[in-house]
Order: structure tokens, then C-alpha cells, then sequence
């Protein structure tokens, strides 16, 4: 395959996952004949970044393994000590470097550099994570449909609501589709006539995602709209089903995700209120309490199995 083509490929990755983490890095990319195939540095890395990254390429590329797990082997008196008082001292054993393989077969090095040790690792093997959707048609959710009996009905109901009105068809032998979105949402809802056999009322849970779950139930009101008040669950994770389970009030910590309210619509499609203050991203940060601490170890226990798990080989 075009080895630039795929630098590039990596690269990207590399740099998309560094605008996530907000650490600018330099980024460089090196075959096994030690020649540059990509180099360049984000705005705001450090520049001295440009040549550590380079020299972990390097590294990666010739000696065919992760600059951090090289570390401990070329300390005094292990077997690659002399490593690193050769080719001019080009070799690197920080962490921020892995090789490249495809096929199986080692074609080249990446290194970053620009963060914490820590920091590059953790950009560098997400970057190099193989996206799940790689191969796969681009899929979003944007339409929900809701089955209601009465459609004029759910048409005041959901303008009461403040979403905005998209779409009012009429069409032939009864035919009829309205779509409403909500206020900054991605996904709107359409009911209507002829459009589903769901039983009315029978679409459940519903997530809208507020930032504050008291001011949301309180502009409810205000529009005339019956809405429960604000309860938790106590496992810490999601929320049962049942009310029996849940406890009232608002999670006592407002920890982000666990705070919810519900209301419902003229048939009983049951939407619920969930307040998000703070985004997962599949990493928590030590000394991160945004999250409620069962959530926070699901997280952790998740990243580190995803990192046993993924291995740096990167297909082509």
C-alpha cells in the first residue's frame, strides 16, 4: 500500500485524539530504513517536541517496539543498555512511541511528543486504537418516531413544549407527518397518521439531556406542563424502571448523569429529563469527581480492559 497515504491515515488519528485531550503535540512518522515519511507539529506544541518526536519514531522503527515498554530494558546492566549511546543518540526510551505494522509486518514508527509522558502514551494509543466504524457507513440517530392517537393533539402538546416545528404534511388518504426538534438537539421526532402500527403511548424512555435538571422542570411548569420532580437512582449508573427503586431528589453530589426527572406526553410516551454537567469520554482523570464514583470505576475498569485488549498493529 502508499506508506504516505497510511502516515497520513495514523496521523490523523493521532491528531484528532490530541484536540480531544487539548495537548498540542508534534507528530512524526519514520520506516524501518530510518527515512522521514510525515512530520509536523500542532500549533501550540512545544518545539522541542518536533525532535523527541522523531527520535521515538525512530526508535519504534528500527527496534520494533513501544519506546515505553523499552524503557526498563536499556537501563544499567540490562541486556540493551549500549542501545542508547549509538547512532549518534538518536534512540529514545520515553514513552510516545510504537511501531507500525501491517499485515504483521513492521513498516515504520510513530512518535508524538508535546504532554506528560503520561499524556503522549495515552494520545498516542488512542490514536492508534483502529476505529470501530473504520470500514463502516457513517450511522447517526436523527428521527424518532412516536405513535399517538391523536394527532392534532400532540401537535399543541409538543409546540407547548418550545420545539421547534420542521415539518406539517398532509398528504393523501390520511396520510399526515409533523416532525418537532428540540431546543439543540440533533434528533427530532415525527408522528402523525399512517406512519407506524406502535401502539400509541407504548415508546418509553426517552432521554433529553439538560445541564440543569431543576430549571428544566421548573420551564416545564412554567409552560403549563406536567413534569415529576427530580429523583436519582442510587446504584449510581443509569436509573431502573421501576419508582421503587429510585430515590427522590436530585443525586445530593448533582454528580454529572445522575439526576433525572420524567414527564410524559398525551398518550404516555414517557420522556425523561437527565442532567449532564461534565462529558465522559471513556478516560477519567485522577482527582475527577465529576462522575459518581460506581460510574467513575465503570469507566476505568472499561479504558483498562480496552487497553489489554488493543494492540498497537494498525491494519492497513
Amino acid at each position: 500500500m502508499d506508506l504516505l497515504s497510511f502516515a497520513k491515515t495514523i496521523a490523523g488519528r493521532i491528531e484528532a485524539e490530541s484536540k480531544k485531550a487539548k495537548v498540542p503535540v508534534a507528530i512524526c512518522i519514520i520506516d524501518v530504513h530510518g527515512n522521514i515519511i510525515l512530520k509536523h507539529r500542532m500549533s501550540g506544541a512545544p518545539t522541542f517536541s518536533l525532535e523527541l518526536s522523531e527520535r521515538k519514531a525512530y526508535t519504534s522503527a528500527l527496534v520494533g517496539l513501544r519506546t515505553a515498554d523499552l524503557s526498563p530494558m536499556v537501563q544499567p546492566g540490562q541486556a540493551l543498555f549500549p542501545l542508547m549511546g549509538v547512532a549518534g543518540g538518536r534512540f529514545c526510551s520515553m514513552g510516545g512511541g510504537a511501531p507500525l505494522t501491517i499485515d504483521g509486518q513492521l513498516v515504520a514508527g510513530v512518535g508524538i511528543s508535546g504532554g506528560t509522558v503520561e499524556q503522549d502514551i495515552r494520545i498516542l494509543e488512542a490514536g492508534l486504537r483502529k476505529p470501530a466504524t473504520l470500514d463502516k457507513v457513517e450511522m447517526k440517530l436523527e428521527v424518532l418516531v412516536l405513535p399517538v392517537s391523536d394527532v392534532e393533539r400532540s401537535k399543541r402538546f409538543y409546540a407547548e413544549l418550545g420545539w421547534r416545528l420542521d415539518i406539517d404534511y398532509e398528504g393523501k388518504d390520511g396520510y399526515r407527518v409533523i416532525q418537532f426538534t428540540p431546543p439543540s438537539s440533533q434528533c427530532s421526532v415525527i408522528f402523525g397518521s399512517k406512519l407506524t402500527t406502535a401502539a400509541p403511548g407504548s415508546v418509553k424512555g426517552l432521554h433529553l439531556v439538560v445541564s440543569d435538571i431543576q430549571a428544566a422542570c421548573d420551564e416545564l411548569r412554567r409552560r403549563g406542563i406536567a413534569v415529576s420532580e427530580p429523583f436519582h437512582d442510587p446504584v449510581g449508573i443509569f436509573h431502573h424502571s421501576s419508582m421503587h427503586d429510585l430515590v427522590a431528589g436530585p443525586n445530593p453530589q448533582r454528580k454529572s448523569y445522575a439526576s433525572y426527572a420524567s414527564f410524559i406526553d398525551p398518550d404516555g410516551n414517557e420522556w425523561i429529563f437527565q442532567e449532564i454537567t461534565a462529558r465522559l469520554t471513556g478516560h477519567i482523570e485522577e482527582g475527577d469527581e465529576s462522575f459518581t464514583p460506581e460510574l467513575t470505576s465503570v469507566v476505568r475498569r472499561a479504558e483498562a480492559a480496552s487497553r489489554a485488549g488493543a494492540g498497537i498493529q494498525t491494519a492497513a
